[in-house]
């Protein structure tokens, strides 16, 4: 009897231990994200990023050596085409135009003075022309008229050719003369003054001190000059939309459209070099669309974003719902070429419990994946959180719990 009442007290105690109470218990809830499976439009896209520049500006370089004398116009200015916007020191130019001048007048009286000696050379030869036929002057007398004429003629013509040499030093006189004076070239405004008043201005494409003077442009040729990877740049085309994000514009950015796209790479410095082999990004230009009133300058960086499709609406889902095995390249196939392959999943929240799901995946954006096969519309599926989506596993016990865009959409 004592032993039969032993084992029957030994069972309770072993039914009523926390062991066995949690063998046989069904497993706790894990509490999860989940959202609904809608359509929305996804569209393919190219990242890049670059600078603002003026698609219509002139940098004024100076054509000879001389020091700035005096600049009427400052960075900000309102400018009209053909106004001065820099004057060169020119006394040193106007005392040669001086000196030129006087040569000229110069070598002109010489050219008169050769033109009496051609005339009375001509008047004594055609005297002893006519001398020597009556037999009144001998052969030397007539050899001797000749050549003095000869030799006239040749001192007028040398006379004539010091007058145009004297005249086209004048004229390139003036004309450095002229040269001191920098216009504008177009309408627009100065949007920077790179010399001071007393500095030299050096002619010169190297970008040495003094080469540049300041730069015209039109505020409103305004464009993003963007880098896009030899890898997306024929998946653009002009008039392409984009979204342009620079420090100046509202967080979501602006809508812009590609203006132009180059045919030939560029390299680092930002030259264009067909044949050099670092090149690997071409410039591709985006006009933004309504951008008065922000404070744009050439120069700020960019980001944008250019969208290459125009899809219909698919079924998607957020990409973090998407899970796929981990590989690894134990069998020597590439890591690329095995995710490419690797089965793709999400957990569907059913019925209080996790169902994995294989899907066939499409294109993808930032935040959502197409989703092709394996999924209805508003099916719920769980999207986090990202300790739980990494262990769960199918048939597990789930509490679900609204997402952030469910939870603002139910409440306002």
């Amino acid at each position: 009897m004592y032993k039969q009442v032993g084992w029957g007290l030994g069972i309770i105690f072993i039914l009523s231990s926390p062991f066995t109470l949690k063998w046989f218990s069904a497993p706790p809830s894990i509490e999860v994200t989940v959202e609904p499976v809608v359509s929305r439009v996804i569209r393919d896209s190219v990242l890049s990023s670059g600078n603002l520049i003026y698609k219509d500006e002139a940098q004024l370089s100076p054509e000879i050596i001389a020091r700035v004398k005096h600049i009427p116009v400052a960075e900000g200015d309102r400018v009209e085409e053909g106004q001065v916007l820099l004057f060169l020191d020119d006394q040193d130019i106007r005392e040669t135009i001086t000196l030129q001048r006087a040569q000229v007048e110069i070598d002109t009286a010489n050219v008169e003075r050769q033109n009496i000696n051609v005339n009375n050379a001509q008047v004594l030869f055609d005297r002893v022309d006519k001398l020597i036929s009556e037999g009144l002057v001998t052969q030397a007398n007539f050899d001797d008229a000749y050549y003095e004429l000869k030799a006239a003629q040749s001192d007028l013509l040398t006379s004539q050719l010091n007058l145009k040499r004297s005249q086209a030093a004048l004229h390139q006189a003036e004309k450095r003369l002229r040269q001191t004076i920098i216009k504008a070239p177009m309408s627009g405004t100065v949007v920077a003054v790179s010399i001071k008043p007393g500095e030299t201005a050096v002619p010169s494409a190297t970008g040495i001190p003094g080469s540049s003077l300041m730069t015209v442009a039109k505020e409103e040729s305004i464009v993003v000059d963007l880098n896009v990877d030899e890898n997306d740049i024929s998946s653009l085309s002009v008039h392409g939309e984009a979204y342009v994000n620079c420090p100046t514009l509202p967080y979501e950015g602006l809508k812009g459209a590609i203006t132009d796209i180059a045919i030939s790479p560029r390299n680092a410095s930002g030259n264009f070099a067909a044949n050099d082999t670092t090149g690997r990004s071409y410039s591709v230009k985006v006009k933004i669309n309504d951008s008065d009133g922000f404070a744009l300058r050439s120069g700020m960086s960019c980001r944008a974003k250019i969208y290459t499709t125009d899809p219909a609406p698919s079924l998607s889902v957020p990409v973090q719902a998407v899970l796929s095995d981990d590989v690894t390249d134990d069998d020597g196939v590439s890591l690329t070429q095995q995710a490419s392959q690797a089965e793709r999943y999400v957990f569907v929240a059913s019925e209080g419990k996790a169902e994995k799901r294989v899907v066939v995946t499409g294109v993808a954006d930032d935040q959502y994946l197409e989703i092709k096969r394996g999924l209805k519309e508003n099916e719920r599926v769980i999207i986090g959180p990202s300790r739980a989506l990494n262990s769960i596993r199918n048939k597990v016990p789930i509490e679900e719990k609204e997402s952030l865009e469910e939870y603002y959409a139910s409440t306002h």
